[in-house]
């Protein structure tokens, strides 16, 4: 009776283990899965900056980064989505690019254009709402 309730409690424990393990692993999988999303948006939008070289939209971002230091993704297709839907309003958040720093407090970097004018470069922190505009 005695070796049957050991048996019982490893088989209990190592069940316990197994499920604290794949939910751990889940978690990492989704973590990873919204970073690899960014990153080939981020692919996509070079690709897509290629074949346009004024972009035919008066403001024109040159470049978005989401993230903290030493983990960031690009973010230029989802500004470049949201600058022309809202009409220059972009919420710096995970939905972005993924979360390329779980736990970590991030920033939105955007440079942008007017025209034919000097670069500008704005920065918001996580949950933080940037206006890019071209009115002076």
């Amino acid at each position: 009776m005695r070796l049957a309730k050991q048996h019982i409690i490893r088989i209990a424990a190592v069940l316990a283990l197994t499920a604290a393990s794949t939910s751990a692993f889940a978690q990492s999988a989704d973590y990873r899965r919204g970073y690899d999303e960014g990153y080939a948006a981020g692919q996509r939008a070079a690709q897509d900056d290629r074949g346009r070289p004024g972009g035919g939209n008066r403001l024109r971002v040159v470049e978005a980064e989401y993230g903290a230091r030493g983990a960031m993704c690009d973010a230029r297709r989802a500004v470049r989505d949201e600058v022309e839907r809202s009409g220059g309003a972009v919420r710096a958040g995970n939905g972005l690019c993924g979360d390329p720093a779980p736990g970590v407090q991030k920033r939105l970097s955007v440079v942008y254009r007017c025209g034919d004018s000097e670069s500008l470069r704005v920065v918001a922190r996580e949950n933080e709402t940037l206006r890019l505009s071209c009115r002076r």
